[in-house]
């Protein structure tokens, strides 16, 4: 297989930002071929006739069919390239050197896997920009936790021959790969702070919920969350609540921005708690 880069795009009616993605992809200033496969799960916008325009491979799995796994199991089985970079059609990567960044511990040796940095929308809540900071930082490195994220991640093909994403799973297909190679083959995992997108988020509470609810569900499924941890953050729930409100007052909007502030917190919450008492049967019932 030639060396290169395959970028794949699981996409479902992304047309919104699916364009902007694509161009950003374009710009990328990298010395390896790149070529760009889209996993369509049904889009009934422009999204297909976008990707076709941009010259996008384009791939399709029927709606009924779909899970994150196995649409990027999909992409990953058509792609061309040793290397695979998975990014989200409503991320946008940052810079012309975001592709580089994101896959040099690949191309040097350091890592089979890595994943990149994001950071949410300035339309976005409060509440979620201050989540994605706090969860992605500013120091690049090897991590030991299986932290790899889907939204903007990088891995060898060679890996995923070994074994490929549970098709399975309702989300956090991600970090199940990231655990088993971790565990089972000793594979490295890699974090690069400037290999930035921005990440578009504007769910309704109701989808927010069933989102951080699924992922959660998953997490403590694989072991990755615990009742400690839910402990922990419902005892921190103040303090997050605090630094948002002080992020809004500092930047003018803490009034219009107070509604969102709470409803966010108290939906993530309760998502977390539920997901604690009900992982088993949600994953295991066929969600």
């Amino acid at each position: 297989m030639p060396e290169g880069i395959t970028v794949v795009i699981r996409a479902l009616n992304e047309e919104g930002l699916l364009g902007t993605c694509l161009d950003a992809i374009a710009r990328q200033d990298v010395d390896l071929p790149v070529e760009v496969v889209l996993v369509d799960s049904g889009s009934i916008d422009r999204t297909v006739a976008i990707a076709h325009e941009s010259g996008c491979r384009v791939l399709h799995i029927g709606s009924g069919h779909f899970s994150f796994g196995r649409a990027l199991n999909l992409g990953v089985r058509h792609a061309r390239y040793t290397i695979v970079v998975s990014v989200s059609a409503h991320c946008i990567p940052v810079g012309s050197t975001w592709l580089r960044n994101l896959i040099q511990p690949l191309t040097d040796g350091r890592a089979s896997m890595a994943f990149g940095c994001q950071r949410a929308s300035p339309a976005s809540r409060t509440s979620e920009i201050n989540y994605f900071s706090l969860k992605y930082g500013q120091i690049s490195g090897p991590v030991t936790l299986p932290l790899m994220n889907n939204g903007n991640s990088a891995f060898l093909r060679s890996l995923w021959e070994c074994q490929p994403f549970d098709e399975q799973l309702p989300a956090q297909e991600d970090m199940d790969f990231c655990l088993r190679h971790m565990q089972r083959e000793g594979s490295r995992l890699f974090y690069i702070s400037d290999a930035v997108v921005i990440h578009h988020h504007n769910d309704r509470n109701r989808t927010l919920y069933r989102r951080l609810y699924t992922e959660l569900a998953v997490e403590f499924y694989l072991g990755q969350r615990t009742a400690w941890q839910l402990a922990l953050f419902l005892l921190g729930t103040p303090l997050y609540l605090w630094q948002d409100l002080n992020e809004s007052r500092k930047k003018g909007v803490m009034f219009k921005a107070l509604k969102g502030i709470i409803a966010f917190r108290a939906v993530q919450a309760a998502a977390y708690w539920q997901a604690s008492r009900s992982f088993v049967d949600f994953v295991k019932g066929g969600h």
